[in-house]
């Protein structure tokens, strides 16, 4: 009996961490909003607006998820992971001037969308989407690869650490890098491994959370770097 009384001890310990965790990352994306204020960025900045809004809608849908009936949620998932790629899909898609890039981007999401609506019609969604969202963090990584040969192909003036699109490249990377993993084996695993490495992905979402907040700011401080393509015939991708 006393065996039993520490294991509902921890367990409801265990329980309030996480969800202390859970709502950490979810106000966690106010600080997006909150510089873009600070930041001095105008109205007609659209990657800062973008940024803003996505970490206003990201915390009020977390903050409420548990509210919702649960014969919603699955849907809720699969148009939460929908709504993550297109925003990060146009933060890169906005920096890329060639027509085929853009072609594919646009195919592969109709695609991406195409496949999410039958993957949730069809009753596969159980605790997780897990197969879109390792397709999402493929596509993502894709756009991403590109961005950086694009960069170093145009050859800017100024350091590529300068340039907002670095920061938020940096933070999905290590967002999705951190919780690839664990989203695709998320049915597999038991509710104990859930638990310990959940709190891992919590914390590559504040870190992404804080470089998208730095990625406003930089945004601000060089905004013509950030919206014009200058030539030179040293390329600055040294982090030196």
């Amino acid at each position: 009996m006393l065996i039993l009384k520490k294991f509902f001890y921890f367990w409801s310990k265990s329980k309030i961490i996480e969800k202390l965790f859970y709502y950490i990352v979810a106000y966690s994306y106010l600080l997006l909003p909150l510089c873009f204020f600070l930041s001095g960025s105008k109205k007609k900045d659209t990657i800062p607006i973008v940024i803003g809004l996505y970490g206003i809608i990201c915390c009020l849908l977390l903050i409420y998820f548990f509210e919702m009936p649960k014969s919603f949620k699955p849907y809720f998932k699969t148009s939460y992971t929908f709504f993550e790629y297109i925003v990060f899909t146009f933060l890169f898609f906005i920096n890329f001037r060639q027509k085929k890039i853009r072609i594919f981007i646009f195919f592969a999401s109709f695609l991406f969308f195409l496949f999410q609506l039958f993957y949730v019609f069809t009753g596969k969604v159980k605790g997780l989407d897990t197969i879109p969202i390792g397709l999402e963090t493929i596509l993502i990584l894709i756009y991403i690869i590109y961005f950086f040969y694009d960069f170093s192909k145009n050859v800017s003036t100024f350091y590529i650490y300068n340039h907002y699109g670095f920061w938020l490249a940096v933070g999905i990377l290590i967002y999705l890098g951190g919780s690839f993993f664990f989203f695709i084996l998320f049915d597999l695993l038991s509710k104990e491994q859930r638990n310990s490495f959940g709190n891992l992905t919590y914390l590559a979402e504040i870190i992404k959370n804080l470089l998208f907040a730095l990625a406003i700011f930089m945004y601000a401080r060089y905004p013509l770097e950030n919206t014009k393509n200058k030539t030179s015939s040293i390329p600055y991708l040294d982090m030196i």
